[in-house]
């Protein structure tokens, strides 16, 4: 199954592409603009400065001052040619070692020379007695220019757009945790109804402010759906408490007829006729009580009735739970070990009734499917790793173990499950080791053997 995906994941995957390809787009047109406003400034400037060096006489050629690399490709200087006559060389340079000649044609050109790229602007004709100029400007210079100019610009838009990213990451983030404690007040609402009989005390006007506008009628369709939920629930669990309770009498009545029917019974109006057939009344009669009684048991559970919390002796309430179960076990000839492995005392905090009814039913269930002359062995283990638990193994046939999580529902009985049980055993031992923070496990026995180990994890110390 697919895990879940978060929101804010998702959001960011989508928008941090489209977050990086804005902000190359806004970089790219930053650059070509500025490209083309510093190259018309830039060319105006070398046109202008041609045109006022060619204003000069050849006799009177004011000196040049010589140009350094730092002065050309780091600070953007103009570097002048001047031609007085015709020659490879020109009669005065601020470059002497550039080696760009006099172009033949006046006008404009990217060129090459020195290792290094350059715009080259040669003037027209020269004046009557006037000198040829051609200027120079490092391409290096202008490329250096126009990125650090485009950097500078984008970084407000660029910051903007992390910002913009960065608020929607902490809104969505506050938006989520709303969205859990509202989830967290929905989960625990069943718990508060459980233990409030007259009705639910969280409402849809309790949750539905934790929620954005745009969720709130989710909230509230989710309150009217938990509402009525709970309001079925509640009525089942009456159901079953008042039927339980009403078919206790009546039960207790015919259990008084029947003993009054024993064939051993002296006092019985009429000797039985089919002492067989009066055997399997009174194991019908024995499953109808058992299954009274556990209704009610797990009523009580349903209703969060709860007894008193302590300190107990894990090793004495296991001992009585086998005291309690040895009747049961001799009648179906079976023996029932305690093996103690803890080195330790152990003690739980819990509630007697339930701890005896949790341990009870594993061993009520143990005994139900072991074959007469087996052997039950009620554990109590502590690893060296400080890990403790209880464990009942069976001799019975064991359970495949896709079956090994179904039995834990209420009235789910395995296929070739032996006659008599109810099919709620297993789930009210669940539900009271959840109440304890005890966790129930369903295991194959580790010698080989035919059988079942049913594993209870006790919590650390």
């Amino acid at each position: 199954m697919r895990a879940p995906t978060s929101l804010r994941r998702e959001l960011v995957q989508w928008l941090l592409p489209l977050y990086l390809l804005t902000g190359l787009l806004l970089g790219w047109k930053f650059y070509e603009g500025y490209r083309k406003t510093i190259d018309r400034f830039m060319d105006g400037q070398m046109e202008a400065m041609a045109e006022t060096a060619r204003a000069h006489r050849c006799e009177t050629l004011p000196p040049l001052r010589p140009l350094s690399e730092i002065d050309v490709h780091e600070d953007g200087h103009f570097a002048l040619q001047l031609w007085c006559e015709a020659s490879p060389t020109p009669q005065a340079s601020a470059l002497p070692g550039v080696g760009i000649p006099l172009q033949a044609e006046p006008g404009w050109r990217d060129l090459s020379a020195a290792g290094q790229t350059w715009r080259v602007y040669t003037a027209a004709t020269a004046l009557p007695g006037g000198p040829r100029v051609q200027v120079l400007q490092s391409l290096v210079f202008r490329e250096a220019e126009v990125v650090g100019r485009a950097l500078f610009a984008s970084i407000p838009a660029v910051s903007l757009l992390l910002i913009s990213l960065a608020v929607l990451w902490l809104v969505i983030g506050r938006t989520s945790r709303r969205l859990r404690l509202a989830a967290e007040s929905l989960a625990h609402q069943g718990d508060t109804q459980r233990d409030t009989p007259a009705g639910p005390l969280a409402t849809a006007a309790d949750v539905a402010p934790q929620v954005p506008a745009e969720l709130a009628p989710l909230v509230r369709a989710f309150e009217a759906m938990l509402a009525r939920l709970h309001q079925a629930l509640e009525a089942q669990r009456r159901f079953v408490q008042d039927a339980a309770h009403e078919l206790r009498t009546p039960l207790t009545a015919l259990q008084l007829q029947l003993e009054n029917l024993r064939p051993s019974n002296a006092a019985a109006p009429a000797p039985v006729p089919d002492p067989e057939a009066y055997r399997r009344m009174q194991q019908g009669m024995a499953r109808a009580r058992h299954l009274v009684d556990q209704l009610l048991t797990l009523s009580r559970q349903e209703v969060g009735q709860r007894g008193a919390l302590e300190s107990l002796d894990l090793r004495a309430l296991l001992r009585d739970c086998v005291a309690d179960a040895l009747p049961l076990a001799d009648e179906r000839q079976l023996d029932i070990a305690f093996v103690d492995h803890a080195p330790v005392p152990i003690s739980l905090n819990g509630v007697a009734q339930d701890l005896r009814s949790l341990f009870g039913n594993l061993l009520d269930n143990a005994i139900r499917h072991s074959p007469p002359g087996g052997e039950i062995e009620l554990r109590l283990v502590q690893t060296p790793e400080g890990q403790r638990r209880v464990e009942i193994q069976d001799a019975g046939p064991g359970l495949p173990p896709a079956l090994r999580e179904r039995v834990f529902d209420r009235f789910y009985r395995a296929p070739d499950a032996p006659p008599g049980g109810s099919g709620l055993g297993l789930a009210i031992a669940r539900q009271a080791g959840l109440r304890h923070g005890l966790r129930i496990e369903l295991r194959g026995r580790e010698d080989g053997q035919l059988g079942l180990v049913a594993r209870v994890c006790l919590p650390s110390p």
